[in-house]
């Protein structure tokens, strides 16, 4: 008997499955993230008060079939602030799809988000040259169901060779030789001895750089200084480094190291998070090239960041990064679908 509950199992248990079941499904399609273990338990296992409310899973039995997950941050629209989750991992395994799972999963969800007064369910599905599932179905909820957008990402190649080598089609690896010709090493950071890895004396600073990104943009997370922390750093997943002056910290660039798939797994440098507050042009490209200069040491190949307006474009355009195609769609989930979303156009969020 098919059951919908939240997660039982462990953050292994959840990357074996999700990392199965998407392999099976795309690999070889589209560029594919390689989830594992320690991801899973940093971004939604980790032990914190109200951490599973929204981690959906269908079983039958005793056997994992399907998931639906989200995480719940507080948001701003317009000055208005509101509950909602972000997340999606919408995965049904093979042998058990066209038996209703996925609908059980959202209907579970929706019950738990108005049950928590959240308002919306928000992440990403791949639109490229092979759409992924994700849309097609949400597709089939009309009357919840608002694409905010379109986006995609910045890139920034360090090894451009062997990123041409691993893309899936002639045509991008044609696109990457290219591209690769003008993102030439680095320069190195002029002031070394300002960047340094993130402490935790440094949460006040960083919440207030990251609350200063809501300026630029409809809507957005309203970190808390608990979820802001989490983020910067647990264990040896995120990577935070922060620049100093004059005992403050003025901007970070926060990222984590994860593999992509697509001819074989890529070290990516995955960036979600960068606030420059007031630093010059010139200051922010200091810290962007120290923050590449750690990339690179960690074994990334490449660096991947949404492109955001709530993120400057010429720190990035000018230390090397390329704009990418806009191949993902930013799909809202109502779970009332009275909420209004009118005028959430320029948004900041994180890729997930």
């Amino acid at each position: 008997m098919i059951e919908t509950r939240t997660y039982e199992g462990d953050a292994a248990g959840m990357a074996e499955f999700a990392s199965r079941v998407w392999g099976a499904t795309y690999a070889g399609k589209m560029m594919l993230p390689m989830w594992d273990a320690r991801y899973f338990d940093w971004q939604l296992l980790s032990e914190r008060p109200g951490g599973r409310d929204f981690l959906v899973t269908a079983y039958d039995g005793t056997k994992l079939i399907g998931s639906l997950l989200g995480e719940k941050f507080r948001f701003r629209l317009h000055g208005q602030e509101f509950d909602a989750t972000m997340g999606s991992w919408l995965t049904v395994d093979p042998e058990y799809r066209r038996q209703g799972v996925g609908a059980l999963l959202f209907e579970e969800q929706r019950r738990r988000h108005l049950e928590h007064d959240a308002k919306f369910n928000l992440g990403y599905g791949y639109t490229g040259n092979r759409m992924s599932m994700g849309p097609k179905f949400w597709k089939s909820f009309p009357d919840n169901t608002v694409v905010l957008g379109h986006v995609g990402f910045w890139a920034r190649m360090f090894d451009p060779p062997v990123v041409s080598t691993w893309d899936l089609s002639t045509r991008d690896r044609i696109g990457s030789r290219i591209l690769g010709a003008f993102q030439t090493r680095h320069p190195r950071p002029r002031l070394a001895g300002r960047y340094r890895p993130y402490r935790a004396a440094d949460l006040d600073d960083c919440l207030r750089l990251s609350h200063g990104l809501l300026d630029r943009v409809d809507m957005g997370y309203v970190w808390t200084a608990e979820r802001l922390a989490h983020q910067l750093s647990y264990g040896d997943m995120p990577r935070t480094l922060v620049a100093e002056q004059d005992g403050r910290i003025v901007g970070f660039v926060n990222w984590y190291l994860m593999d992509f798939l697509g001819r074989f797994p890529l070290p990516t440098a995955m960036v979600d998070l960068m606030a420059f507050g007031t630093m010059s042009l010139g200051e922010s490209r200091d810290l962007i090239y120290a923050a590449l200069d750690q990339m690179v040491q960690a074994g990334a190949k490449v660096a991947l960041a949404l492109r955001l307006p709530c993120y400057p474009f010429w720190p990035l355009a000018t230390t090397g990064w390329i704009t990418m195609p806009r191949e993902f769609s930013l799909i809202c989930v109502r779970m009332d679908p009275t909420f209004s979303l009118e005028g959430a156009r320029r948004l900041h969020v994180h890729w997930r």
